[in-house]
C-alpha cells in the first residue's frame, strides 16, 4: 500500500520569480551544495520540446544518520535518484512532475506538483506551491513502516528546500 505525500506552502515570491529560482542550474547547485548530502550533484539539466525544463540531482544521506529500520534495509549510505520536469502554463502558474528512486530499495516516489500565483491585493506577490505524491515501498512486513518514514522525510525535505528558496531569492534581491 502507498503512503500519499501532500505538500503546500505559500512564498512572497511571484510564481514567475519561484519557477525560474526552481529551474536555475545556479539554484539548483547551491541547494544541492546545502541540503543534498553526500554524493549530491546535479546530473542532467535539459529544456524539453514543449519550452519546459526537466532536470535530475542526486541526493545523499549518511547511513548514520537514518534511522536503525532504514539502516538494515538499506545497508549503507542512501542515494536518492529525483527528475524534476516543469512547465509554463502562462504567466501565474506552472506545474510539474516528480519522481524519485533509492538506489538498492524497491522504493519509489512519484507526484505531480503546480505553482501558481495567488490572488493578492494590488502590490503584492504571493505564489503557492503544491506538491501531491505517493511513496511506495516493496520490502515485506515492513514496507508499510518505510513508506511512513521516507513520506516523513520527503515532507521535512520540502519544507527545508522551501526555506532554502526563499532565501536564495532575497539574496537576489
Amino acid at each position: 500500500m502507498a503512503r500519499r505525500i501532500e505538500h503546500r506552502s505559500t512564498s512572497e515570491w511571484s510564481a514567475s520569480a519561484v519557477h525560474q529560482a526552481l529551474i536555475d542550474v545556479d539554484y539548483l547547485t547551491d541547494r544541492l551544495r546545502t541540503l543534498g548530502g553526500a554524493h549530491a550533484e546535479l546530473v542532467e539539466h535539459v529544456s524539453t520540446p514543449d519550452g519546459g525544463v526537466r532536470y535530475q540531482i542526486r541526493h545523499g544521506v549518511r547511513s548514520d544518520a537514518l534511522p536503525q529500520l532504514a539502516r538494515s534495509v538499506v545497508g549503507g549510505d542512501l542515494v536518492i535518484d529525483r527528475s524534476e520536469s516543469w512547465r509554463r502554463q502562462d504567466d501565474e502558474h506552472y506545474t510539474g512532475e516528480v519522481a524519485a528512486e533509492i538506489a538498492g530499495v524497491p522504493c519509489t516516489i512519484a507526484g505531480s506538483m503546480w505553482l501558481r500565483d495567488l490572488d493578492e491585493p494590488v502590490g503584492t506577490e504571493i505564489s503557492e506551491f503544491v506538491v501531491s505524491g505517493t511513496v511506495r515501498v516493496g520490502v515485506p512486513l515492513v514496507g508499510g513502516k518505510l513508506e511512513d518514514l521516507v513520506a516523513d522525510q520527503v515532507q521535512k525535505l520540502l519544507a527545508a528546500e522551501e526555506q532554502f528558496t526563499g532565501e536564495w531569492l532575497a539574496r537576489r534581491g
